[in-house]
């Protein structure tokens, strides 16, 4: 599994279009600070439109990772070549998820490095608190792409097509399937006969966390359930669907 992770890894690495998103996400937050720069600029109103800028990232880093990981592999089968030479399937998803990870992370502490910088180059002063939920704000943006693509692996891997999945993943990231589960779920006589079911959402669990830790409350349960039902279940149904279904070569 090392090999070849490290082989998919080195092939995404070289892709333009990935190391492209990147950049060109990077480029963004700069033409956003230009834009919004002026004598009035207060650290406050940085960390405001930084952190809603950075809401973008599952969406824009997020899909070219997707593309990079699941559908150019799919679209030239050397899954298929690995399974071939005796790679276990589940290995493979596991393999996929990890290399999601990795990527996803280094992504964030590029953005993570240039939204902490910026403030002390342009002479702005945040406080402790308004810099840590940025840094907050970047590791949940991380781990919502995480948990998005964890969840599109199950039609990826379901239907051996890249089509499904990145429908899936762009439903999620752009958050029209939170808002529609929003809608639904906060109905009141929903409300008023089993609850609110919405604190329940992958988005509003991680953004409860940040909000928790930002307010001196590291209550670890709600983290540690969302990153189970949200990235380890979709993980576990996508590998019990692939090892049950044939391989179209």
């Amino acid at each position: 599994m090392t090999n070849y992770l490290n082989a998919d890894l080195r092939r995404i690495l070289h892709k333009q279009s990935f190391l492209g998103s990147v950049g060109a996400f990077a480029l963004l937050f700069a033409i956003l600070v230009f834009i919004y720069l002026n004598p009035s600029f207060t650290g406050e109103m940085y960390v405001a439109k930084v952190t809603s800028f950075l809401s973008f990232f599952p969406l824009v880093i997020g899909v070219f990772i997707l593309i990079s990981v699941y559908a150019d592999d799919f679209k030239c089968r050397s899954m298929q070549v690995a399974i071939g030479y005796g790679m276990q399937r589940s290995h493979i998803i596991l393999a996929k998820l990890l290399e999601s990870a990795i990527l996803l992370l280094g992504s964030a502490v590029i953005m993570g490095i240039l939204v902490l910088c910026t403030p002390a180059v342009l002479g702005l002063a945040p406080n402790t608190q308004q810099l840590m939920s940025l840094s907050l704000t970047v590791a949940a943006e991380m781990l919502r792409a995480l948990g998005y693509l964890a969840l599109s692996t199950i039609p990826f891997f379901f239907s051996q097509d890249a089509v499904g999945g990145i429908i899936a993943y762009v439903l999620l990231s752009s958050k029209t399937v939170y808002i529609v589960l929003s809608m639904v779920l906060g109905q009141k006589f929903l409300v008023n006969t089993i609850g609110d079911l919405t604190k329940y959402l992958y988005t509003v669990q991680l953004y409860t966390v940040k909000a928790n830790l930002i307010g001196g409350n590291p209550f670890i349960f709600t983290f540690v359930a969302a990153l189970l039902i949200y990235i380890v279940l979709p993980t576990v149904i996508a590998i019990i669907g692939f090892c049950k279904k044939e391989l179209e070569f």
